[in-house]
Formats: structure tokens, sequence, C-alpha cells
């Protein structure tokens, strides 16, 4: 069965700290399990995401799971992206921060 969301990935964020366009590239490792690279914008452009926990909702659609950012050591992250042909909207919930709502998600290669 073929893996959603391969490829890779841009939309807008637009919080306090960070504005601009976000770059993710999403990918199968040797286990099957997802992998997701991410490039943030503004002020987190050197912050390093990991993502753990990846699943394939019932739908079929949506990529959700959990994850880590480097500027909030020890605290977690989750996250859901749903996917459409060559489009997707997105969230991140974090801590401090809130809701991340990803915007005009589109594939780009």
């Amino acid at each position: 069965m073929a893996k959603i969301g391969i490829g890779t990935w841009a939309g807008k964020i637009n919080v306090r700290i960070a504005r601009g366009e976000v770059k993710f590239t999403i990918s199968e490792d040797e286990n099957g399990e997802y992998k997701i690279k991410v490039d943030l914008p503004g002020a987190l452009r050197t912050a390093k995401i990991k993502f753990m926990n990846l699943v394939e909702e019932a739908d079929g659609k949506t990529i959700s799971g959990e994850g880590t950012i480097s500027v909030l050591p020890g605290r977690k992250l989750t996250g859901a992206f749903t996917f459409e042909e060559d489009t997707f909207v997105g969230e991140i919930k974090a801590p401090v921060v809130g809701r991340i709502q990803i915007t005009e998600g589109h594939r780009i290669a």
C-alpha cells in the first residue's frame, strides 16, 4: 500500500516568533516508517524538530504524530497533516506557542 504525503511540501505559518514559508519532506525509512525533515522560517530557522510515533489515520489522508523541537527541550509537540492530491492543511500544537496552523499547503516536488 502506498504511503500518503511522500514528497516535498511547503505552506505558510504565522506565529509570534516565526512567519513565512515552512518546507518539509516526507519520506519512508528502511523500516517502512514515515520520516519528516522540516525547514522553518525566521527565528526558528536553526531549530531542530524530531518526529516520532507517526501514523496514517483511518481516513487514509492524514498523518499524525508527536515530536520535539530543540527550542523547547523536554516538551512534546503534536500534529496532523491532511493531504488532498497536491494540497494539504496542517496543525501543530506546541507548548507556550499553542496551535500553529499551516495554510496554503502545496506540493513542490
